[in-house]
């Protein structure tokens, strides 16, 4: 064993240094078979690298093999709960901590609990930059992403005194419940807003939709959305490489498709700014308007919140007299139908004529608000659901570097 420096964040209670150590001295390492066991329909699960994820082990494409095989495996490689899976061949690392048994494993390393360092503390170490930067130099140079079990057991890993392991291991087991609970809910409301989509808004032939907000009734009305608003396209300075039309200091954004797919539609931030030069050649907006994408993502609605010129790979929705959340609400519920102007295999092609001549049913101005408003709170919801994520994400990333040496 080596002494080595403490890490940069401790618990106040632990004054000990921490020493490195090779895996292989203080846990029972091993791997799966390499053999290629027949695949039954009825039998075990096999569980290899690809199954492995960042949320567990994923059995909705597992192959099964037989009682005869799953035990010959299971002789040199029997999987335990508070046991450890690793990627070692394809999908390399992706370590899970097992929570449930009854099957086999191949190709994939495996680190039996118990001993003087704890799996749950190892995970966490597994999971962050100081391992996964150590297996990749062990690999570079390979044709094939493998990982070998002895680099594995070579691996050198802190170990800090038990009682210290224990306190970081609860840790970063109370946050990956806490980011498991937020996304479990965020799965949630994203499939909630999704059936909600379908059902209040009427479906093809029919006038009214299924659901209904309260103090609503009658018929939908057909319209063209050419007849809802003045539909234009937006415009492009050309050679759109040139860096005379962009600006760093520049009041106005230059929105493009990137921004609409980080931002789930709604810009509140553009990192590009176009020019006074480049504001003459493209459409300025100076405030929110509803837009729709006809280039790449085609059929994402957008929703500006800042002053920014557009690209012409995007449509925008001028003088409307309907609702901007009620219209943005059905374009995200229409999205896919947008894919019968194009050929079977090949990039829908928007323009300008095709979405100003197609029909849709709109009830009165004051359901529209309403049914906008609903689903505005709702993208509110899924959106701080999403941010929450991300905070804990990028804690979890800053504890496992300062917390680990």
């Amino acid at each position: 064993m080596t002494r080595h420096n403490l890490p940069n964040i401790k618990f106040k209670q632990f004054e000990d240094e921490w020493e490195l150590v090779k895996l292989d001295d203080i846990k029972d390492v091993r791997d799966g078979t390499h053999n290629s066991p027949k695949y039954v329909t009825k039998g075990y699960p096999l569980v290899t690298s690809k199954n492995l994820t960042d949320n567990g082990i994923d059995l909705s494409t597992i192959s099964l093999i037989s009682e005869e095989d799953y035990s010959e495996i299971n002789k040199r490689s029997k999987v335990d709960k508070g046991d450890i899976l690793l990627g070692l061949i394809g999908t390399i690392g992706k370590p899970v901590l097992v929570n449930k048994e009854g099957f086999a494993i191949k190709n994939v390393g495996l680190i039996k609990s118990g001993g003087s360092l704890s799996n749950e503390f190892l995970i966490q170490f597994l999971k962050g930059n100081q391992f996964n930067k150590y297996i990749n130099l062990e690999m570079a140079g390979n044709t094939q992403k493998f990982l070998g079990l002895n680099i594995l057991r070579n691996t050198k890993v802190p170990f800090p005194i038990f009682p210290e392991q224990s306190a970081i291991g609860t840790l970063f087991q109370t946050l990956d419940e806490l980011l498991s609970a937020y996304k479990d809910n965020l799965t949630n409301y994203q499939a909630f807003k999704a059936s909600m989509l379908s059902k209040m808004f009427p479906k093809a032939g029919q006038t009214t939709p299924e659901i209904r907000l309260d103090g609503f009734d009658g018929e939908w009305e057909e319209k063209k959305l050419g007849e809802l608003s003045e539909i234009v396209r937006g415009a492009s300075p050309r050679p759109i490489q040139d860096p005379k039309w962009f600006d760093g200091s520049s009041e106005v954004g230059w929105l493009r498709i990137s921004d609409v797919t980080n931002q789930n539609g709604r810009i509140h931030d553009l990192e590009q700014r176009i020019s006074e030069l480049g504001q003459e050649k493209t459409r300025v907006l100076k405030e929110p308007h509803l837009l729709l994408s006809i280039a790449a993502s085609v059929g994402k609605p957008v929703i500006n919140y800042v002053q920014t010129g557009v690209h012409d790979g995007f449509l925008i929705f001028l003088n409307p007299i309907f609702d901007k959340e009620f219209m943005f609400q059905w374009l995200e519920m229409f999205k896919d139908g947008w894919n019968k102007y194009g050929q079977p295999g090949s990039q829908v092609n928007l323009n300008s004529d095709i979405v100003k001549n197609h029909k849709l049913k709109v009830p009165t101005l004051d359901e529209q608000r309403a049914i906008g408003t609903f689903f505005a709170n709702l993208d509110d919801l899924i959106a701080s659901h999403q941010n929450k994520i991300a905070e804990l994400e990028t804690l979890k990333k800053k504890l496992l570097q300062d917390m680990f040496i």
